[in-house]
């Protein structure tokens, strides 16, 4: 039987996704906002992205065995608008925080809304698997810019050597290829423009 100890501590992380953060209501009362507590004493030689702990700072480090906090919304604006202090975490370390969240946790480490499309490439990924490509293959990477419309993705394969990069850069493609052609296809014949309509015709 696990028992907790009663006490305080004062270094935290939200662990929340900034777009889930942007779409709460600060005056909601039910718990959603994830805190993660972050440690000084004896962080890790590494930024251990992949181990137990994952430092976010020089000196401040958050351990997967932690006990989570999920407060409310509202909760979190009075906390903020107490005057208790808040720092940024650098774009790079939060990054790898919410990686690191989603490799122990089986998280998604993509916001809500681009979790569909992150899906589909990763079934592509494994659709495609090439076992002779595939071997030479370490990882595949997915970054998403969210600043056009629609949202453009890129593909990174982290490989064993470069003798690879051809043939990896190749089934790459073909798997980004096979992702937009089934995600973001037309049948153009069944869409007709009149010019005395703004709207075309057969399109939802």
């Amino acid at each position: 039987m696990r028992t907790v100890s009663p006490g305080t501590h004062g270094l935290w992380v939200v662990a929340t996704q900034d777009c889930d953060l942007d779409r709460a209501d600060t005056g909601d009362p039910d718990p959603g906002i994830e805190l993660r507590p972050l440690f000084t004493r004896d962080p890790p030689p590494d930024w251990g992205i992949r181990s137990a702990r994952l430092r976010l700072t020089d000196h401040e480090h958050a351990e997967a065995n932690a006990p989570r906090l999920t407060i409310s919304p509202q909760v979190l604006t009075t906390i903020l608008e107490s005057g208790a202090a808040r720092r940024e975490v650098e774009f790079a370390r939060r990054q790898a925080f919410t990686t690191w969240l989603g490799l122990r946790y089986d998280r998604p480490a993509v916001p809500d809304h681009l979790v569909p499309l992150a899906r589909r490439i990763s079934t592509e990924v494994a659709r495609n698997a090439h076992r002779t490509i595939t071997a030479r293959v370490r990882d595949v990477l997915m970054q998403f810019d969210e600043d056009g419309d629609p949202v453009r993705y890129s593909l990174f394969a982290v490989l064993n050597g470069p003798d690879d990069e051809g043939d990896v850069r190749a089934w790459l493609a073909r798997i980004a290829f096979s992702t937009i052609e089934s995600s973001y296809s037309a049948d153009v014949s069944l869409v007709t423009w009149r010019r005395d309509r703004p709207d075309p015709e057969g399109a939802t």
